[in-house]
């Protein structure tokens, strides 16, 4: 069985496997817990980043590279402060190749 894959081309269990699991090496490579789960066929990897004195932040990667990122704002934070720290880390992802 073949899955599609980054650029449209499709790849099979393996090659996905393998892809998610290098992506989870990379990521604990940066410093962040990562793990790949297996939820009933589906690939997806969750990786933490803890601080020490903040939020953790957390990063949902799933094998048809949806990637979903969640972190806590400091509670005192302005409007301004937390429109510009979200437009601040998509401005970062919007660069990205």
């Amino acid at each position: 069985m073949t899955t599609p894959a980054s650029g449209g081309r499709a790849e099979t269990e393996a090659q996905t496997e393998r892809r998610m699991r290098q992506v989870a090496a990379e990521l604990s490579a940066a410093g962040l817990d990562s793990r790949v789960h297996d939820t009933q066929g589906v690939l997806d990897i969750r990786a933490t980043l803890r601080r020490d004195g903040h939020q953790s932040l957390e990063v949902t990667y799933d094998c048809d590279e949806y990637v979903q990122i969640a972190y806590w704002h400091h509670p005192g934070a302005t409007p301004a402060q937390v429109a510009a720290t979200i437009s601040a880390a998509l401005a970062v992802i919007a660069q990205s190749p």
